[in-house]
């Protein structure tokens, strides 16, 4: 029985421990002082804030009506805070104007000085386990923007009402520092330097330095401050207040996205329909949060984007935008102006200058290892910055020089300078971070637009630029015909188009010719003296374009297509509809036909079913190879079985046999092939390609040697056709 009493006594210790900690956390103490407005009222010297308090909505609330945390300035504060702007009272202001600034001095909920220095939005237990304390450093006011009106030029220059919300106030603690591992004083004074930190053993409230910490009151606490704390605006309005940089917020801009929101329209909207002020694609510097928009979690529960997440921009001033143009647009923009530059190029500068994740300090931009959203290293002195702002929903680094996206000085430079290369630049994206890579010397055939919409089909189907708003990003798409008249180019059919112009490989050189291979697995590209060839120009006849230099970068060459003919399109045309069709089939084909006409091989099911839908290389005698060994019996011609079983011998199966590439000569590539053809005992037969540098050789089972003919073999969607001066007998 003593042993059960020592039991309950210990549990009840234990119990009181854990219930005084959250209390400590999450708890007003039972001796309360009366409300907020009592305790400020009963220390004397915060009259001008509870007057300020009296004249807005918040009157009731701070008077006991409410949990709040209250953030008081003191009288002296506010005659400072006079002084600094020319006023001399209260009653100088707007009542607009009072109630931001009074409601930025009003945070939702209660927060104890160990809460605000270890705020975590997964709680006490989160907040007591945390090794990353502070980095959670956005709390939730009252202060809102009114109802504003925006003109939206993608929508005929129509009006929008944007609704605003609420601003969040950062307090800076010593936690963050610490757990960033960097100097308090330091950064914190970079951002604010009229302010002194003072938060070693606590926190500054954004520009404000704590007198006293946590007040207890009935309904919150109350923390007393030196200065009044200045609303902050977001990124968006803050560079529309800087003249030096307004201009990178103006083709920022070009980005916007009014967004309608139904929640808002029907509490606030009194009749109008209300939107939310973001950017397609880019971060929202024009939002108060930094919530994921486009997440199923209601934006105000998503706290840990909204309490910590923060926008960082690297804002280029007018000069240095001007300098950026004229070196990289203006020659092919003939003076239109930076806000005329095509939207994708455009989008690649921008997004190279706004990094996201948590707010960055000058001392980490400094250590390095920070990427800007598109994955360039930041590499700037933040200390030579000649503007940086705290703003509700991250910062501001004003920057003398462009932060150059590396896609303008790669490669790829012709289609993010020029837009002539408009839709080749549309088409390659899925290609962009390949292309980057200092890891290969890529040559890239540019097509022009002209090319791609006035010469080029690809399959037979024509290809065309829609652009249905000019000012909305998004609107413009690439068309190709389709059953059903002009359609989106899907991304398969981008890929495969702009991966036929970017060679990675020379394979084969001979004289003025030579072989590339392109990023399309098995599609080659032909170059003889100045004229270039894709399989699908080659395998029909067509005139081809000519290319000429444009310009080399440290991972390759680009060159500009040239000439009234198509673009390097793939062949989509399969060698089986090929070579079983008389109509279709080439004249070097014909003997070929003659023998799969006589096997039924095209009527199998599915047509030609021994290749089992794998790619191959079909061997093709030359017409007088076959006409002269059938003479002599060396070809059967029936029963079809029997010519069947011939044919198979003279199709190359491309993954048995290991191929990664075609075989071309001085490729190095030779050694078994595996043909479909089956011995008695059911194992594939083989031959030998044997490389001599200058040409290919095929030895059969006999040891009889036939020499490819075709120094760039007619290929195909599902294989390729070489040309052989002999005929092939199996062991």
């Amino acid at each position: 029985m003593k042993k059960l009493n020592y039991l309950l006594i210990f549990f009840m210790f234990i119990f009181t421990a854990c219930e005084t900690e959250m209390d400590k956390y999450y708890k007003l103490p039972d001796n309360l002082k009366g409300n907020a407005w009592e305790v400020l009222e009963a220390k004397g010297n915060f009259t001008i804030f509870l007057d300020a308090v009296s004249k807005t909505p918040f009157n009731d609330l701070v008077q006991g009506k409410g949990q709040i945390t209250v953030m008081a300035p003191t009288d002296d504060a506010f005659k400072a805070f006079f002084a600094d702007r020319n006023i001399s009272s209260i009653n100088d202001l707007s009542a607009a104007e009072l109630e931001k600034i009074i409601a930025y001095h009003l945070v939702y909920y209660s927060f104890s000085k160990e809460r605000f220095e270890n705020y975590h939005p997964g709680g006490i237990e989160a907040e007591l386990n945390t090794n990353q304390p502070g980095l959670f450093y956005k709390f939730r006011t009252k202060s809102r923007d009114a109802i504003s009106t925006a003109i939206d030029i993608a929508d005929n220059a129509g009006s929008k009402k944007i609704i605003h919300k609420d601003r969040f106030l950062p307090v800076f603690s010593h936690n963050l520092f610490k757990t960033k591992k960097i100097n308090a004083k330091q950064n914190y004074e970079y951002f604010y330097p009229n302010s002194v930190w003072q938060g070693d053993n606590g926190f500054n409230v954004s520009n404000a330095t704590v007198n006293e910490y946590a007040i207890v009151t009935d309904n919150g606490y109350v923390y007393t401050l030196n200065q009044v704390i200045e609303p902050l605006e977001t990124i968006h309005k803050q560079l529309s207040n800087e003249p030096d940089y307004n201009h990178f917020k103006e083709i920022y801009d070009r980005f916007i996205n009014f967004r309608y929101d139904a929640a808002s329209t029907t509490a606030y909207g009194k009749g109008d329909s209300l939107f939310l002020h973001y950017h397609f694609v880019l971060p929202a510097i024009a939002s108060e949060w930094t919530n994921d928009v486009n997440s199923p979690v209601l934006d105000y529960a998503q706290l840990s984007n909204l309490s910590r997440n923060a926008m960082n921009v690297f804002a280029p001033n007018n000069n240095a935008l001007t300098a950026f143009y004229n070196k990289y647009w203006q020659p092919y923009y003939n003076d239109a102006g930076i806000q005329n530059v095509n939207f994708t190029p455009l989008l690649a500068f921008l997004t190279n200058h706004v990094s996201g994740g948590d707010l960055l300090f000058p001392e980490t931009i400094l250590g390095g290892d920070i990427k800007t959203s598109w994955g360039t290293p930041i590499v700037f002195d933040p200390y030579q910055a000649k503007m940086k702002k705290m703003c509700v929903n991250g910062a501001i680094y004003g920057l003398d020089n462009a932060i150059i996206p590396p896609m303008f000085e790669k490669v790829t430079s012709p289609m993010y300078c020029n837009p002539a290369y408009n839709m080749f630049l549309d088409m390659s994206q899925e290609y962009i971070n390949i292309l980057l890579s200092d890891e290969n010397q890529f040559k890239v055939f540019y097509p022009s637009d002209e090319m791609i919409s006035s010469f080029t089909t690809m399959g037979g189907a024509m290809i065309q630029y829609v652009n249905m708003n000019p000012y909305l990003y998004g609107a413009q798409e690439i068309q190709i015909e389709g059953m059903d008249g002009m359609e989106r180019m899907k991304v398969t059919q981008k890929k495969s188009f702009s991966g036929n112009h970017i060679a990675i490989k020379k394979m084969s050189q001979k004289g003025d010719e030579a072989i590339y291979r392109t990023l399309n697995p098995y599609n080659y590209i032909y170059v003889k003296g100045d004229e270039i060839y894709s399989s699908a120009i080659y395998n029909a006849g067509m005139i081809p374009p000519t290319f000429s230099e444009i310009g080399t970068w440290s991972n390759g060459t680009g060159y500009a297509l040239q000439g009234e003919a198509s673009a390097l399109v793939p062949e989509t045309s399969q060698f089986k509809d090929i070579v079983a069709s008389p109509a279709s089939c080439p004249p070097e084909f014909t003997a070929f036909n003659w023998l799969i006409e006589a096997s039924a091989t095209h009527k199998t099911v599915p047509p030609f079913n021994f290749l089992q839908g794998n790619r191959f290389i079909a061997l093709i005698p030359l017409q007088s190879v076959v006409e002269a060994d059938f003479s002599v019996g060396k070809i059967p011609w029936f029963p079809s079985s029997a010519v069947m079983d011939f044919l198979k011998y003279y199709f190359i199966d491309i993954n048995a046999s290991n191929l990664l590439d075609y075989p071309f000569p001085g490729a190095g590539v030779d050694g078994e092939l595996i043909t479909f053809k089956k011995n008695t005992a059911g194992e594939a037969m083989k031959l030998t390609l044997i490389d001599t540098g200058t040409g290919l050789q095929i030895k059969d089972g006999k040891g009889n040697v036939a020499n490819v003919v075709s120094y760039f073999p007619k290929m195909y969607a599902d294989g390729a056709a070489y040309l052989i001066d002999g005929i092939l007998e199996a062991e």
